[in-house]
């Protein structure tokens, strides 16, 4: 039942002012490791580029992995299955806490849906930007970001991760 959608960056902009946010504009240096928590942007592969084009004098690297710490609010458009579909009879209100298995290594782990302000009820059936805050720490990579929700033991809904910095 998996297919791609496509991110409105008008909806992001919407979710991002209703409280719900992805990684921030810059790669921080806490890890999840620190006392504080935080965002850990993984840092693997250098491209080469023109200093003078970048206006530093190194080169800028790609950032492939997003490493997200406990509680850290990861911005994902997602879709519910509908009754049709083998999912939900029911809606999701903010504070829903399915299992999520994120494609990348296979990480399973309980998140807490977080709903835009303007979105509550989540019909199933539906897509939406929302905010997903794990139980653990989460690595997501740009070129897999997708998931799945599961509950029950049955898959009740997909998506993706959007990284609004890239």
């Amino acid at each position: 039942m998996r297919t791609a959608h496509a991110v409105v960056p008008a909806a992001l902009t919407a979710l991002l002012l209703a409280g719900c946010s992805g990684p921030s504009d810059a790669p921080v240096e806490e890890t999840a490791d620190s006392p504080a928590g935080g965002l850990e942007a993984v840092e693997t592969e250098e491209t080469e580029e023109n200093p003078a084009e970048t206006g530093a004098g190194e080169p800028e690297e790609e950032i492939t992995e997003w490493v997200f710490a406990a509680g850290d609010q990861i911005t994902v458009e997602l879709t519910l299955y509908s009754e049709a579909d083998g999912g939900r009879s029911t809606p999701v209100y903010s504070g829903y806490r399915p299992t999520v298995e994120f494609d990348h290594l296979g990480q399973s782990v309980a998140c807490s849906v977080q709903l835009p302000a303007d979105v509550s009820p989540f019909e199933p059936g539906e897509t939406h930007l929302v905010g997903l805050e794990c139980a653990e720490e989460v690595t997501v990579h740009v070129d897999d970001p997708g998931f799945v929700l599961i509950e029950g033991g049955k898959e009740n809904g997909e998506g993706e991760a959007v990284f609004t910095d890239m």
